[in-house]
């Protein structure tokens, strides 16, 4: 079975859709959602209906949790809290009840956890190796089974390794083999509102017969949400995130080519 994880869409419809077309031409059989399916951008029920009739599973993030009212909106900064509102405003009956309905947590198989952020605690920013492997102890006590937990919430893409010899964060430029000895926390990183400097959509495959865990980029065009956010006074931070990706991958290319000069004759 290939298993392909979404998170962190935030109301962007057009990186979703990108993400689901890379995937659907995968071959995967399940997809998921960690969540925060809703907030920042300005397609909250384009993206609910998109997820609704793919039929993916998803748990609920601290923004899903916030645009139905189960969470204060004070856990949150200035952007995010005009977002809610104005989702809020928007959204349908079917919106809301499909919302609350969303659990805290999915096992796709018995040894793979998936929340938000961490079991319980949808704020929680899992960043550092204490935070991480005091999760790690916390799901051994409760749920021993299991060997993988995939996490959202951050926007960024990370693999952490825990063995008996420490943690140690895996690379994502390449394929990860999971070794069944080890317990791994993976993020994939967000949709629709990437926080490492590179604007693509990200999510993450696991081929879960041969145990090979991906983390993938896929392009798509963000004009469209960028100017639908600017027309409802939304100023979501993914707007410098496009253009520092943008300027990085530029200089890439410039210094690439500048190697290709050096070596010619």
């Amino acid at each position: 079975m290939r298993l392909a994880i979404i998170s962190d869409i935030h109301s962007n419809v057009d990186a979703l859709q990108a993400v689901l077309a890379d995937i659907r031409a995968s071959d995967v059989q399940h997809v998921v959602c960690l969540g925060d399916l809703v907030g920042y951008h300005t397609f909250p029920r384009e993206t609910l209906a998109v997820l609704r009739d793919s039929e993916i599973r998803s748990v609920h993030g601290n923004h899903d949790l916030m645009a139905v009212g189960r969470l204060p909106r004070d856990d949150c900064g200035p952007v995010a809290r005009k977002a809610i509102r104005w989702t809020q405003t928007v959204l349908t009956e079917e919106d809301r009840h499909y919302l609350a309905s969303l659990p805290s947590e999915l096992y796709p198989q018995r040894s793979i956890l998936c929340v938000h952020s961490a079991p319980g605690d949808p704020l929680v920013r899992l960043r550092t190796s204490g935070q991480f492997y005091g999760e790690y102890l916390r799901i051994g006590e409760s749920d021993p089974e299991v060997r993988l937990c995939f996490t959202g919430h951050t926007h960024v893409a990370r693999a952490m390794t825990i063995t008996p010899r420490g943690d140690v964060l895996c690379p994502l430029e390449r394929d990860i083999t999971l070794d069944p000895a080890a317990f791994y926390f993976v993020n994939p990183g967000s949709v629709g509102c990437p926080r490492d400097g590179d604007y693509r959509a990200a999510y993450a495959m696991l081929d879960c017969g041969a145990q090979r865990l991906s983390f993938r980029r896929v392009n798509y065009d963000p004009t469209r949400v960028l100017r639908e956010d600017r027309r409802h006074g939304i100023r979501v931070e993914f707007g410098p995130f496009v253009r520092r990706s943008l300027r990085s991958r530029t200089l890439a290319a410039v210094r690439r080519v500048a190697r290709l000069i050096d070596v010619l004759p």
